[in-house]
Order: C-alpha cells, then sequence, then structure tokens
C-alpha cells in the first residue's frame, strides 16, 4: 500500500527552468535521469522545489504560516466556513472537518516535496553533480531543504522537547531516499539528530556562499548563483542550525550558530527609511537571510488570508494587537513596525501582503526589493544570543536592544531583561510570520483561545497537530 503522503504523483511537481530566477517560466517536466545529466537540470529541479514550496496552499503559500498564526491567537476566525478551518484549530478542534482537511493537506504536499528532494539528493550522492561548477551547491541546498521541510513538520505534527520519552518515542517518519514505500517513525531525539546531520553536510557544500552572496544586495538574480537570499544559502543554513538547537532548548551551540551568522558581515539591520512605507510582502534586501520568492505567495494571502476586516477575508487582527507595540513613559514615541506592518484601516497585516494586491492585481512589481515571503531573518539570530546570555543580563541586553532600536523602541536595562521580556519582543518582531505558537510550544505555555477557554501548555497534545489517520492505515500488518 502507498503511503498517504504519496498520493499526489511525486513526478508532477512543475519545475522551472530559467535563465533569471526572478523572470520564472514553468517547463512542465519531470524529475528522471536524463534531467540530471546537466547543470541547467539541476537547477531546474531545484527552482522547481521552491517554487512548489512558495505557491503551494498546503505550504508556505499559505496554510503553514496561518496555522501557526491562528493557534497562537495572533488571529481571530471569522463567521464563514472557511474561517471556522482555522477557526476550529484555535479552539484545538482537531479532528473537526476543516481543520482535519488543512493538516492533511500539509503532510501529503510536505512530504511530496521531500520525496521529489530526494531525488536530487540521491543523484547528488551519486556522484551525479561532481562535473559542475555549482554542483556542491546543487547537493547543499537539496540536503538544506529536506532537512528544513523536516523540521517544520517536527514542528507542527511531533511532540515537543520537554515531553515525557513516551510522547517523544513516535514523532514524524524522516525519510531520506526517493520512494513510495513505507517510511517508519523516528522518535523526536532521532529526527533533531537527523535533522542536524543534513545541515551539517550542507553547511559544508555550501562554502561557496562565502564569496557569491555580497553583503549589500540587489534584486537582480544572474543565473543560479544570483539572488542567494532566495536560495538556502550557506548563512541560512548556519541560521537553521542555529534555529534547531534553539528550539531543542541547546543553548550553547545555538549560540555559536547564530554568532557565525552576525559575525559573518553579510547581514545588516534594516535602516529607519525603510519602516516609512509599508513592506508589502518582501524580503528585506539587509536582514533576510533566506526567503521564497513568489507572487502567487501574496495573491493567496490577499484573497484569503489578508487579515481584512471585509467578509471575503476570513482574519482580523486581536482588538489589542496595538498595544503589543506600546511603549511605556511615551506614548508619542512609535514602534516603527506598527505603521509599517500593520493597516488600521481595514485590519490588515500588509508585511504579509505585497504592492501587486494595492495595485489592483498588477502582476507587475517594479520595486527595488524581491517578492517573497520571509522564512529567516537576523534579528532571530540577535535573539538566540540574548536569550543564551539571560544568566548574564549585562550582556544578553546588548543583543535585545540591538534589535529593538533599529525598531524605534527605547532600550531596557538589564534588571528589564527577562525571559518574558524576550518572548514578547520575539512576538513584535515575527508577528504573522508563524513564530509566536512555536515558541508558546517550546515555553508549555497555556493558550488563551478567543472564545476565553484555556488551552493546557503542559499537556504536549495542544501542540501537536494529529498526524492524518490514512498514514497509518497505510502500516497495518506491515512490519517498518
Amino acid at each position: 500500500m502507498k503511503r498517504m503522503i504519496y498520493m499526489a504523483a511525486a513526478a508532477a511537481i512543475l519545475l522551472c527552468g530559467c535563465s533569471k530566477f526572478l523572470d520564472v517560466n514553468p517547463k512542465g517536466e519531470v524529475f528522471d535521469a536524463d534531467m540530471f545529466s546537466t547543470a541547467e537540470g539541476y537547477e531546474d529541479a531545484l527552482y522547481g522545489i521552491y517554487n512548489y514550496l512558495a505557491e503551494t496552499q498546503n505550504l508556505y503559500g499559505a496554510h503553514i504560516w496561518w496555522v501557526a498564526e491562528a493557534c497562537s491567537q495572533n488571529v481571530i476566525s471569522g463567521s464563514s466556513s472557511r474561517d471556522y478551518q482555522f477557526g476550529y484549530m484555535q479552539l484545538g478542534r482537531w479532528y473537526d472537518q476543516g481543520p482535519t482537511s488543512i493538516r492533511e493537506g500539509i503532510w501529503s504536499k510536505a512530504y511530496t516535496a521531500i520525496n521529489n528532494i530526494n531525488n536530487i539528493v540521491q543523484h547528488a550522492e551519486q556522484g551525479g553533480t561532481a562535473g559542475f561548477r555549482h554542483g556542491n551547491l546543487y547537493w547543499g541546498e537539496a540536503l538544506a531543504l529536506r532537512a528544513m521541510m523536516h523540521f517544520d513538520l517536527l514542528r507542527l505534527f511531533g511532540p515537543p522537547s520537554w515531553a515525557d520519552a513516551q510522547t517523544k518515542a513516535q514523532a514524524i517518519p524522516y525519510v531520506e531516499r526517493y520512494t513510495f514505500d513505507v517510511t517508519p517513525f523516528y522518535s523526536y531525539d532521532e529526527v533533531i539528530s537527523k535533522i542536524l546531520a543534513d545541515l551539517m553536510q550542507a553547511e559544508k557544500l555550501l562554502a561557496e556562499d562565502a564569496q557569491l552572496l555580497p553583503a549589500e544586495r540587489d534584486n537582480s538574480a544572474p543565473g543560479f548563483t544570483g539572488a542567494r537570499i532566495t536560495h538556502l544559502n550557506l548563512y541560512a543554513v548556519q541560521a537553521l542550525i542555529a534555529r534547531v538547537y534553539w528550539y531543542n532548548q541547546d543553548m550553547t551551540n545555538a549560540a555559536i550558530y547564530a554568532q557565525k551568522v552576525i559575525d559573518c558581515g553579510k547581514f545588516n539591520f534594516r535602516s529607519r527609511s525603510a519602516f516609512v512605507q509599508p513592506d508589502n510582502g518582501t524580503l528585506d534586501l539587509s536582514e533576510t537571510i533566506f526567503g521564497l520568492y513568489g507572487k502567487k505567495y501574496q495573491q493567496q494571502n490577499a484573497s484569503k488570508y489578508a487579515l481584512s476586516g471585509n467578509v471575503s477575508n476570513p482574519f482580523i487582527l486581536p482588538a489589542d494587537y496595538r498595544e503589543l507595540y506600546a511603549q511605556k513613559g511615551d506614548a508619542s514615541t512609535a514602534d516603527f513596525r506598527l505603521s509599517a506592518w500593520f493597516n488600521d484601516g481595514d485590519q490588515t497585516l500588509r508585511k504579509l501582503v505585497n504592492a501587486i494586491y494595492y495595485e489592483g492585481g498588477s502582476s507587475s512589481y517594479t520595486g527595488s526589493s524581491i517578492l517573497g515571503a520571509n522564512i529567516i531573518r537576523l534579528p532571530e539570530m540577535y535573539f538566540i544570543m540574548a536569550e543564551a546570555y539571560l544568566d548574564n543580563p549585562s550582556i544578553g541586553v546588548d543583543y535585545f536592544n540591538a534589535v529593538t532600536a533599529t525598531r524605534g523602541r527605547a532600550a531596557i536595562s538589564p534588571a528589564e531583561f527577562t525571559e518574558e521580556a524576550l518572548f514578547a519582543e520575539r512576538r513584535r518582531e515575527f508577528y504573522g510570520e508563524g513564530v509566536t505558537w512555536f515558541d508558546m510550544k517550546r515555553r508549555a505555555a497555556d493558550i488563551s483561545t478567543v472564545r476565553g477557554d484555556i488551552l493546557p501548555g503542559n499537556l504536549p497534545s495542544t501542540y501537536m497537530l494529529p498526524i492524518p489517520d490514512a498514514e497509518f492505515e497505510a502500516r497495518n500488518n506491515m512490519e517498518i
């Protein structure tokens, strides 16, 4: 019996071949041996993966973000049938029809992507990239993509790091071969180890990025080695390693890798002027370490999940969202993010919806940045470093204030630098990016739902999307 996760034909992923990455022209080709006989074939395959992740509604095209945002109560779901798909999730009602459909879609599409990533990895492992100028980049990016996808599945469906041994004994399958056979479940610790192993190998393979990725960037993309922030580059891999260690409560190793990214000199905080105009769903050329390029992503968010108060869009912002950005002592001192990322007029989270939406659906974009969804940004590395020094606040607060100063916030003292202050600041910074729920999961925080219920944070199930039943049905009467 084939696994539910491969119900969508794995060979049907749309591949994008292009001379310029930001001018994508789908080819509709499939993964076969001939594709991997040329460097262009590997590049097309990787473009196809990135395109699939960015534009598939079940993945980073919408649902991965919005499940986490809804469950953290960062957004409020309305009353239409579409709203309640997420509204029931907000209340922990995982088995209602809407939530069931969404989580099955995430699971299926994610493993479909992983299977096709493994096709690239296997050809690379067999020496397929050896003769190509950027062969190590192809292999390294594919390994990093595999690790990233498994990590996000673990965060959504797997147990938290603090769960008991029995709960952690079965997390998710870690699929490392291009296959339609059933892959065994691994424990939480085994999955973390496999993720880190893939990322560590990718880090070595991507060493060329030290020369390829400039410290000052624009939105041009000359060939495969241009616009490296839209690829899982060397520094994105190091940042992901830091994130994985951080999520797993290993602050010593998390700090080592976060500091690597900070020290590389390739990324800087955005200027004050960058906050004057709304972000409108773009990758920041200073702060973005890795993001997915895509137009369809923002169009889907505009039409379905743009946090607009009108009846055609299901989410609105909580009434008190502005209070999160308030500054004590001086009400006239504004947090720059409030006006740049939110629109009071229609209760829209503008950071997720690009200029195409605001220009009446025009398909053109003439801005100086890159349209897309941020996956990992520089502030996260500073917050990891700050947390690593919670027991030495005179150092930790400097990392904390380094971020907040660029957001227009007053510096805090070492005495004010606490775990709660750090959690609140991470929520301000990553609002709408699907981060808060995972922060809460890591902390075992109770969830106060929009209906007034309390979902207990000390129960692992509060933070675990149930794995689709079909995944287990495929294992009946089979030895894994």
